[in-house]
């Protein structure tokens, strides 16, 4: 990635941040999603569906991230956001580098050096 390709993709997060309303974005289903029920404080379904551990695994999919819009195929996470004018908190599907970026503000160490090295 280089310095252009590293400023539309801050471009693209920002705007889908905006357009969603939300603040911030979190990796994993805030509740069980099968039956909807809150995770014990054991990271388990109190209704026996699973585990969080389970439902929270990345997985491949050909299907575009909800954060970058990248049409690459990669992993993807569920994330939860909250929007705080609405209060409601709405699930997406993000790609990898979406969630470290939600998590740290900036993307890998090796990417970013590969952003900063690049003209």
């Amino acid at each position: 990635m280089n310095k252009r390709e590293y400023a539309q993709y801050e471009a693209a997060v920002k705007d889908f941040f905006e357009r969603e309303g939300i603040t911030n974005l979190s990796t994993g289903h805030i509740e069980c999603p099968e039956c909807g029920s809150a995770w014990e404080d054991d990271g388990k379904c109190p209704e026996g569906c699973g585990n969080r551990e389970t439902f929270d695994e990345p997985y491949f999919s050909w299907s575009p991230c909800d954060c970058c819009a990248t049409s690459l195929g990669g992993d993807r996470e569920i994330a939860t956001g909250y929007n705080p004018t609405t209060g409601e908190i709405q699930e997406y599907q993000i790609c990898t580098n979406c969630a470290y970026y939600a998590e740290y503000g900036r993307l890998d160490d090796t990417t970013m050096l590969e952003v900063e090295g690049s003209e």
